[in-house]
């Protein structure tokens, strides 16, 4: 059950009273001529208790703040927002008495906004708790505010006459369904929490299953093995086999000398043994060419100095020959006159006796023996020259072995080389090999896990699904049967207020059934919701008591035995018939059905019942124009 009355309501301005009354159990009627602020004090009540409301009147807008002490399920707090043309405004909640409230400026209260964060609450939260009501959010996760509960509990002028619940622009047909479930006691978290749980766990189910056959598709046309024990035996296989070629691997002698082992080496010692006898004989030649070479130069030098020879004894042979006629009459080196008187055989310079045969013949003689040295040497140079000539075209030869004899050893070795690196290559590509077989194996063992672990979880999803099912078919059904028996009692009251309406409408002496519908937020009596203003009115009026009648009926209603009525009169409604109404609200609400529950209403009107104006019904004086509801003034 959820209880909410009001005590006591405060409406200040510039930290004054203008408006102070205290409210009783029951029937509470504040009266006053039209323009008095009946409605004014009605939205302020809205306000204070978390409505949204920004269209106030001038006076209304000039006030400062609206306390309200509530009670709440036993507990008093008092709640006082500041009067704004802002929508979502915050909300201050004192634990507490009004009068204690009023003397704290800070002590004691606390701020809520609006809406909620993820830090912080919002002051509909609180009330929530307070009221004990759960958190309720719709299938579309949203959330429902104290304001949306406050649309059911209060009948305003401003709505239209065929809406049930307060206007309110933006609202969704889920969050009115929400509302009047979560009033009405059908509303049950705990089904809506399964039906989510349930929905969730299909659509996994749905996803498991087609995990499943995707994989019994693949292992159906593919030439996969299924069986796990022969896919682990064969990974044991890959693995022996792996670990063999790994162990190679990590021994590269073992594959140099597996691979022609003696026959390379004294393959490659024969090779080298001819490379170096080349390199030898290469050497020799090249060493006897730079040999012949050094004794040509020296043969062209001693054959220059002998044609120098030559040419200095064929100059002193001519020499001779000229000078041995020429008279010297002076010495060429002291320039005196030469004695005349030395005999003909004498030399006239060192008056020796000369022999004409013996000078000329020496110098033939020197000249033959050049002339046979020059030839000689000459000789030497031809054959030196000849041998160098022979000796490099042998060098060429012996180079071109010598690079044959470099190439062969290059090439012996290079293929012995690459068959090693051939070896290296093959047991890596093995190894590599061995690790994607075995890859492969355990994927397909992974796979048929995960069937499986797939099979394990939809068969426990489908259990899971199952007991859900069962137990929200169980829970929805035991909604629909409180949700009958109360739309049941619904129908009961207001077939009972409208019938008392008397001869007003005939169709409302005669109705049969009154529908409730939340989503579209109207109602009908008859499926009909179209009738005369002052009709719809009080239609409307008539349904709107009729479930808080309810409430106060069946104790899984959560609606707070709690309402308000700014319009019990409108569009035209006579007097008597507004008064008919008041007092059979009164009557009812004053039957023995409800002798012992506590309750609170709050209605406004300018055509009091005359047996309904007194101190047990009313609230407050009378109000007119002289008399108005707030006093700006004292």
């Amino acid at each position: 059950m959820s209880f909410l009355k009001i005590n006591k309501l405060l409406v200040t301005k510039d930290g004054k009273s203008v408006y102070q009354e205290n409210f009783h159990n029951g029937i509470n009627i504040i009266r006053g001529d039209n323009s008095s602020g009946k409605s004014t004090i009605s939205n302020f009540i809205f306000f204070g208790l978390g409505g949204e409301f920004i269209d106030w009147l001038p006076e209304a807008g000039n006030c400062d703040f609206v306390f309200v002490e509530v009670e709440l399920n036993d507990v008093v707090i008092t709640l006082k927002r500041q009067i704004e043309s802002k929508q979502m405004r915050p909300m201050m909640i004192y634990w507490g008495e009004l009068n204690k409230a009023i003397v704290s400026n800070f002590e004691g209260w606390n701020i809520y906004s609006y809406k909620r964060t993820e830090k912080t609450e919002s002051f509909s939260q609180i009330l929530f708790k307070t009221l004990n009501f759960p958190e309720v959010s719709t299938d579309n996760l949203e959330s429902i505010t104290f304001n949306q509960v406050l649309r059911l509990l209060y009948i305003d002028q401003l709505s239209a006459l065929d809406c049930l619940m307060k206007n309110e622009d933006f609202d969704s047909p889920l969050i009115r369904s929400a509302i009047g479930n979560l009033l009405l006691g059908t509303y049950d978290d705990k089904l809506l929490k399964l039906q989510m749980e349930l929905r969730h766990k299909e659509k996994e189910l749905s996803e498991i299953k087609k995990q499943v056959h995707a994989i019994e598709d693949v292992f159906k046309n593919s030439p996969f093995e299924f069986n796990k024990d022969t896919i682990n035996d064969k990974i044991k296989e890959k693995r022996e086999l792996l670990s063999k070629t790994i162990t190679v691997l990590k021994n590269p002698s073992q594959i140099v000398d597996s691979i022609k082992s003696g026959d390379t080496k004294n393959e490659i010692q024969l090779l080298r043994k001819n490379l170096n006898n080349f390199k030898i004989n290469f050497d020799t030649i090249l060493s006897n060419i730079g040999n012949n070479k050094i004794d040509i130069i020296d043969n062209n030098e001693f054959i220059e100095v002998l044609n120098m020879k030559l040419k200095a004894i064929i100059e002193s042979l001519n020499s001779r020959e000229i000078l041995g006629n020429f008279p010297i009459l002076y010495c060429p080196i002291c320039l005196e006159k030469i004695e005349e008187n030395l005999a003909d055989n004498h030399c006239k310079l060192c008056k020796k006796e000369i022999t004409e045969n013996l000078g000329k013949s020496k110098l033939l003689r020197m000249k033959v023996e050049v002339e046979m040295q020059i030839k000689e040497s000459t000789e030497i140079l031809n054959e030196k020259q000849e041998k160098v000539i022979e000796l490099e075209k042998e060098l060429k030869d012996s180079e071109r072995l010598l690079k044959k004899a470099q190439n062969d050893i290059d090439i012996y070795i290079n293929n012995s080389r690459s068959s090693t690196e051939n070896k290296f290559d093959k047991l890596l590509e093995n190894k590599g090999k061995l690790n994607a077989e075995i890859e492969f194996f355990e994927k397909q063992l992974q796979l048929i896990y995960s069937y499986d672990e797939y099979k394990i979880q939809m068969f426990a999803l489908k259990s899971g699904v199952d007991r859900l099912n069962h137990e929200t078919n169980r829970l929805e059904e035991l909604q629909r049967t409180k949700g009958t028996k109360a739309y049941s009692v619904i129908q009961k009251y207001a077939l009972q207020l409208l019938k008392g309406d008397g001869e007003y409408e005939e169709k409302f002496k005669d109705g049969r059934q009154v529908t409730v519908d939340f989503a579209r937020n109207t109602f009908f009596l008859d499926n009909r919701n179209r009738f005369s203003a002052s009709s719809m009115v009080l239609l409307k009026n008539s349904v709107r008591f009729a479930i808080f009648f309810a409430s106060l009926n069946l104790d899984y209603f959560r609606f707070p035995k709690f309402i308000i009525c700014d319009n019990v009169e409108d569009k035209g409604m006579v007097e008597e018939r507004s008064k008919n109404f008041q007092k059979k609200v009164v009557e009812i609400a004053s039957s023995d059905d409800f002798k012992d529950k506590e309750f609170q209403i709050i209605m406004t009107t300018s055509m009091i019942a005359e047996e309904l104006n007194i101190p047990k019904y009313t609230i407050g004086a009378f109000y007119d124009k002289h008399n108005k509801t707030l006093k700006f003034n004292e």
